[in-house]
């Protein structure tokens, strides 16, 4: 393998796959699948050192177990249930107007024109703006794509990096069903810095569903910045009496999910980087709110556990804050952000 440690290799892979990296030539696909020469590419420029094709054949045979599949020249990772990664947001937006909507509704479906493919944006903004360019009375509807895809719905690629579909039935439109509202909310990445490597804080949540390690997180209260939400949120949920700072703002990330009862909410987080004034060791969870642990994890590890996909479409924006933050604590820069940030 020309030298290089296989089973690293096939580490590094798992995580480019899984999370994308434009900035290493890697876009997202709709389909998840990629082809074999542009993943070596990609894998070169982040681990500085030449791959080959057969290096990442070799890899997957040797370590990659059920994790990947190749198709013909072409590779797959599969995620953490072992089904096939479909790279895309977990929520996306129709631009349409009223008319339109009226149809949708007494069909049952967002269909387009004659048979054509329905147009879906990443950002809610362009597709206001583009409704406003085309009708007088804009509507912008929020497609829960994470769950479409899940159950099968087919996405493809539009021109300008969109997505297209065929069909998208009104179960997966959040603001068309009934009892339709937004939530916000705020947390983040807690991090510790004296270590020789950077840690991160998660909290192990027990839902309906099982339990996961996620960020520390909750609704923004009346009267609240979303700043002020975040640090609140991480004294209360991990248990900490150490002063909570807000280092660095991540942006936001946006989901659809359904109440217990059914009823479907668009969530909003805001999250941040967030750093203790001390040392933290022990930690008193919120049992009470369903949090049954917190653990310190290196930053690989970290991303690696994080179960819920919009989470994971933030690590780009998290491992630059950790270069910058390092670099301005004049550390040395974590290796995983050198490895997946824009190398040029």
């Amino acid at each position: 393998m020309s030298g290089i440690d296989s089973y690293r290799l096939s580490r590094t892979l798992t995580w480019l796959l899984r999370h994308g990296a434009v900035g290493l030539g890697l876009g997202g696909r709709a389909d998840g699948l990629f082809q074999i020469d542009d993943v070596a590419r990609a894998l070169s420029r982040a681990i500085r050192r030449p791959v080959t094709g057969q290096d990442v054949i070799e890899a997957v045979r040797l370590h990659g177990g059920t994790r990947f599949a190749l198709f013909g020249g072409r590779i797959q990772v599969s995620a953490h249930d072992g089904q096939p990664v479909g790279a895309g947001p977990d929520l996306l937006y129709h631009p349409a107007n009223s008319r339109m909507v009226d149809g949708y509704v007494a069909t049952g479906a967002i269909r387009g024109r004659a048979g054509a493919p329905i147009t879906l944006m990443r950002s809610e903004s362009d597709a206001w703006h583009h409704g406003h360019r085309l009708w007088e009375d804009p509507q912008v509807l929020f497609v829960d794509a994470g769950r479409a895809r899940r159950d099968g719905v087919p996405f493809g690629t539009a021109r300008g990096g969109e997505f297209a579909a065929e069909e998208i039935p009104l179960r997966y439109v959040l603001n068309l069903r009934d009892g339709f509202a937004e939530q916000a909310s705020a947390g983040g990445f807690v991090v510790d810095w004296t270590a020789a490597r950077p840690r991160i804080a998660l909290i192990r949540v027990v839902r309906r569903h099982g339990a996961t390690w996620e960020v520390a997180k909750g609704k923004i209260e009346a009267g609240e910045t979303p700043e002020s939400t975040a640090v609140r949120e991480v004294r209360e949920e991990m248990g900490v009496r150490a002063q909570v700072v807000v280092s660095r703002s991540l942006g936001t990330v946006r989901y659809g999910f359904s109440t217990p009862d059914g009823s479907p909410r668009l969530k909003t987080i805001h999250l941040y980087l967030l750093e203790l004034s001390e040392q933290v060791v022990d930690f008193t969870p919120a049992g009470a709110e369903g949090i049954e642990d917190v653990a310190w994890f290196t930053v690989e590890d970290a991303l690696g556990v994080l179960a819920h996909p919009s989470l994971r479409m933030s690590i780009g924006r998290l491992l630059d804050a950790l270069a910058d933050r390092a670099i301005e604590l004049g550390l040395d820069v974590p290796d995983e952000a050198l490895r997946f940030r824009d190398t040029g």
